[in-house]
């Protein structure tokens, strides 16, 4: 199921695929369903072998099999736990699409979109390049990649995106590096989806 991006990112992002992971955690199942997005206005990306675009956005259905409510665990009460691990499982998908994370460069209190305490990650990444298509040869550039995780009624919200940081400096592929203009676009992302419950 593709979470619907909110309307103010609707006519200039569009899903461009899903995917599904599962994982465990003591008793409890976790299903989680992403959704990446891209700009509208993106062409194919000949970057490199990522099918992470450089710029996108994602959202993540989280579903918890038995509900934490039946183990008697809220959500507020396991954010502690749940946010490092989500981060965690998100940092394994970077890597998976040949990204590399160097570390967190921040970790926030922010207030999800249903007014609940979240954790933000900021983590500093570098995507893969083909060293063809640069003008300098490298193989790497920077990037950020953010990751939020909120608590709702019976699970956890989380979504995030990555960004360009400097250009590949190729004739081919215009970046149109504009950090801090990304980073509100995943805030307006982050504080305004709606994950299924």
């Amino acid at each position: 199921m593709t979470i619907d991006l909110p309307e103010s990112l609707a006519e200039t992002w569009q899903p461009l695929g899903t995917r599904t992971g599962e994982a465990s955690v003591l008793v409890a199942s976790i299903t989680t369903e992403t959704t990446l997005y891209e700009p509208t206005d993106s062409t194919p990306s000949e970057l490199g072998p990522s099918r992470i675009p450089v710029r996108s956005l994602f959202a993540v259905d989280v579903t918890i099999s038995p509900s934490l409510s039946t183990i008697g665990v809220s959500p507020e009460s396991a954010l502690s736990k749940a946010a490092p691990k989500a981060k965690a499982q998100f940092v394994d998908a970077l890597a998976d699409e040949g990204l590399v994370v160097d570390g967190t460069r921040d970790t926030l209190e922010f207030e999800g979109p249903n007014g609940n305490a979240g954790t933000w990650y900021v983590l500093e990444a570098a995507y893969p390049v083909d060293p063809d298509v640069t003008a300098n040869g490298t193989d790497r550039i920077a990037t950020e990649a953010h990751v939020a995780v909120w608590p709702t009624d019976a699970s956890y919200g989380m979504a995030g995106g990555v960004l360009p940081l400097e250009s590949s400096e190729s004739s081919e592929v215009d970046l149109a590096v504009a950090p801090e203009r990304d980073r509100e676009t995943i805030t307006e992302l982050v504080r305004t989806v709606e994950p299924a419950e």
